[in-house]
């Protein structure tokens, strides 16, 4: 650990001057790329049943293109390109991905066998890598002070309604090719629904890179370069593995609470419209709609709890996010738990909800804490590693509920497989996050103390363009 003094960082309450138009239309433009991101990423989902009769594909290929070439390559390529954008122009290598998804989504249209739709689909996953990691990047940069946790907000919000509403003009553009398609031109109207659907979610992408190039976003090679310059004037190597060797507590701590509320959140949404069928008259697709329902309000309820404490916070803001994450993942361990005691397919889901709105809380100051722990020329480097280490228990705790429930079998084993894993990853989650508290304070001293926008006791210093 340094040595080194260092000046003390406090919230010394500056009157901040508003973010400019431009920080604002930025994050207009990166939420309008984060949902189109979505309809491509959701776009095989909507179109599987079709795509399976015309290539006469199998469930399990099926599976596959969702799992391997989506989530696991996502998972592969998101550090290397974390890197890249930590190094280079953010906004090239954003506007690349976008290029690189684009194309892969509009190349599916013509495959005709799985192999050809498979690397089209790992195209679609490199492509999209990076968008997450870059976008919660440059936020800190657009926006001083407490103004970037209302951005973080904002965006937050934004990103999880944006999945509901790429599900729905995915939906609307295969339901309009699929009644009007055989009215194009050309070869297009020879075209089966299903392909042309895919060509047409594509087109927003050269659109979205150009909105994207113009944008005034930090985060070039000159930026990066002038970021590790001003860490390496307090810590002697700036590098990111002595930085993760460092502070690997607050890392491990942080990274791990993640991935404990991964398993937590994914244990009821996945499993349970098959649990609850098996236990009353309901079937799997009431279940379904019921529990989209529930989740709209619940995640405006838990970003507006995330709202109200980064505005009426009292005390250290410096541990306002860890502080607010651990409390609510304590809470959503509660409903989970329960589960197994539920007579009625309302008391289910009025738990899930009440699950899901503490979750919420949780996940929205999540990208705080994280950027507070990231010096700005490693900050893609570290929301890159956390993706990974969010995707991997995603894809294995399904496998864990299924294998668990049949173990313990009867009506009521999956329903009890989901309190079981989800319960205690919760409970891992808070407790992780407290545990975390004294490194996350000391991660978060170092960083602002090397910035190069520090404040000091007794000094405020204005934003610097970098």
């Amino acid at each position: 650990m340094n040595t080194t003094h260092q000046p003390d960082v406090v919230d010394v309450g500056v009157i901040e001057a508003p973010a400019p138009f431009s920080a604002w239309f930025a994050i207009a433009v990166l939420v309008g790329v984060t949902i189109f991101s979505f309809v491509d990423r959701q776009i095989l989902a909507v179109v599987a049943l079709p795509l399976r009769e015309s290539l006469g594909l199998t469930d399990l290929q099926l599976g596959a293109l969702q799992g391997l070439g989506l989530a696991l390559f996502a998972a592969i390529a998101s550090y290397p390109v974390a890197w890249l954008a930590d190094r280079f122009d953010r906004r090239l290598i954003l506007c690349i991905g976008i290029a690189i998804w684009s194309v892969a989504t509009a190349a599916c249209a013509f495959q005709t066998t799985f192999e050809g739709l498979l690397i089209a689909t790992i195209g679609i996953a490199v492509g999209e890598a990076g968008l997450f990691p870059i976008i919660w990047a440059v936020i800190p940069d657009l926006f001083p002070g407490r103004q970037r946790a209302a951005a973080n907000l904002v965006y937050f919000l934004a990103a999880v309604l944006g999945t509901a509403l790429g599900l729905s003009i995915s939906g609307a553009v295969f339901g309009w090719m699929a009644a009007h398609g055989t009215l194009l031109p050309g070869f297009l109207g020879d075209m089966e629904p299903w392909r042309t659907t895919l060509l047409f979610v594509a087109i927003p992408g050269p659109l979205f890179v150009l909105l994207v190039a113009t944008l005034r976003l930090k985060g070039s090679r000159a930026a990066a370069v002038a970021s590790a310059a001003a860490f390496a004037n307090t810590i002697a190597d700036s590098g990111f593995v002595a930085y993760a060797r460092r502070h690997i507590v607050t890392l491990a701590c942080v990274f791990a609470a993640i991935a404990a509320y991964n398993i937590g959140a994914s244990s009821a949404l996945i499993w349970l419209p098959t649990a609850l069928p098996r236990i009353f008259p309901i079937d799997p697709a009431t279940v379904s709609i019921e529990l989209g329902m529930v989740m709209a309000p619940a995640s405006l309820l838990g970003v507006g709890i995330s709202a109200l404490c980064v505005t009426f916070w009292k005390g250290d803001r410096s541990v306002m996010a860890p502080r607010v994450a651990s409390i609510a993942f304590l809470i959503a361990a509660a409903p989970t738990a329960l589960l197994p005691l539920v007579t009625a397919p309302w008391q289910a889901l009025a738990l899930v909800a009440v699950q899901f709105a503490a979750g919420m809380t949780a996940a929205s100051v999540i990208p705080s804490i994280v950027q507070d722990i990231s010096p700005p020329h490693l900050r893609a480097r570290n929301f890159g590693a956390m993706t990974v280490v969010a995707l991997v228990p995603q894809g294995l705790s399904p496998l864990v509920i299924g294998g668990l429930s049949e173990f313990v079998g009867g009506a009521h084993g999956l329903i009890s497989a989901i309190a079981v894993v989800g319960a205690p990853a919760w409970m891992i989650a808070a407790g992780l996050i407290w545990r975390s508290e004294p490194f996350f304070r000391r991660t978060v001293a170092e960083v602002r103390a090397a910035s190069p926008i520090t404040v000091t006791a007794g000094q405020a210093s204005a934003p610097t363009m970098v």
